[in-house]
């Protein structure tokens, strides 16, 4: 049964290329499974796989420690599933984290999220999000 189940999901898994417009119908993630929704501010699900920003990163939803990180993190999410949302985009090749540029017409949606007060620019160092 689980191999059954494992090869319906293998399209699912695939890499995505370039996402055309019409199949962007992003929304918050909520109910399991993850198929296309955004997680939080600097991640999304495309087709069942996780595609976290490598430019940028916000409070977690579920997780911020702090009113300011709450507001934020929902604030950012809602953003980028807009940004998602607007049109064709472009996924970078992910690195072995599975961090990849997410771009419009050569433009970083992490730094337009970043630019827009919503993120921060991702470094080693986890931000103080409540500081």
């Amino acid at each position: 049964m689980r191999a059954a189940l494992a090869l319906l999901m293998l399209p699912l898994l695939a890499a995505p290329a370039p996402v055309r417009a019409e199949d962007a119908r992003f929304m918050l993630c909520e109910a399991l499974p993850h198929l296309t929704c955004v997680w939080s501010g600097d991640s999304f699900y495309l087709r069942g796989r996780i595609i976290r920003l490598a430019d940028a990163v916000s409070p977690q939803r579920y997780t911020s420690e702090c009113p300011q990180a709450s507001q934020l993190s929902w604030r950012s999410a809602a953003r980028l599933r807009d940004l998602l949302n607007a049109g064709a985009f472009q996924i970078g090749q992910p690195d072995e984290t599975g961090l990849a540029v997410v771009s419009r017409s050569g433009e970083s949606l992490g730094a337009q999220l970043i630019t827009e007060g919503l993120a921060q620019t991702r470094k080693a160092e986890a931000p103080n999000w409540c500081g």
